[in-house]
C-alpha cells in the first residue's frame, strides 16, 4: 500500500485462520474493496483489489458459478440464510455502480454479502469463497463484464 492510499474501513469475516479480511481502500484512482486472506502455509497472505463495478458484476454471478471459477470446494455452495446483520459494512461506488458490502452472520458461519444498490442484485461469500478469490487477478472479475446486466440479462 503506497502513502497515498488509505484505510477507510475493516472488518474480518470468519473466525481463526479461515478468517478473511475486507477492507475500503481510498486511492487517488477511486474506491477500492481489498480481500486479504493467509495463505495455506501462514507465510505470506494473498489479495485481491476491485472497484464498484467488479463488485456489481461479481454480485450478479450465482453461488454455483463462483465455486466453480474460483475452484472451489464443492462443500460452501449452501449459503445459508442470513440469521443477522453484523452491522460492519461500507459502501464502494464510483460513476458506474454503487455496491454495499457487509458482514452478515448465518447458521452456515459469518459471510460477506455484496449487493449491487441500483442492480438489486446480491451475492453471499464464505470465508473459503473470499479466500480462493484473493488468490486470482482482478482480470477474473473482468471477465464478469461479459455479462453486463448480469447472467439473467437484468
Amino acid at each position: 500500500m503506497n502513502a497515498r492510499t488509505t484505510i477507510a474501513s475493516e472488518f474480518d469475516v470468519g473466525d481463526g485462520p479461515e478468517a478473511v479480511t475486507v477492507r475500503k481502500l481510498l486511492t487517488p484512482r477511486g474506491q477500492l474493496v481489498e480481500i486479504e486472506s493467509d495463505s495455506e502455509t501462514g507465510e505470506t497472505a494473498t489479495q485481491i483489489r476491485i472497484d464498484a463495478l467488479g463488485l456489481e458484476s461479481l454480485s450478479w454471478q450465482t453461488v454455483p458459478n463462483i465455486v466453480d471459477r474460483l475452484d472451489c470446494d464443492s462443500s460452501v455452495r449452501d449459503k445459508g440464510e442470513i440469521a443477522s446483520d453484523s452491522g460492519e459494512s461500507f459502501e464502494i461506488s464510483n460513476e458506474y455502480a454503487d455496491v454495499e458490502v457487509s458482514k452478515i452472520r448465518t447458521p452456515a458461519g459469518e459471510q460477506l454479502l455484496v449487493r449491487s444498490l441500483v442492480k438489486k442484485t446480491t451475492l453471499q461469500l464464505t470465508p473459503e469463497m473470499l479466500s480462493a478469490l484473493s488468490l486470482h487477478e482482478t482480470k477474473l472479475v473482468s471477465e464478469f463484464l461479459e455479462t453486463p446486466h448480469g447472467p439473467h440479462d437484468h
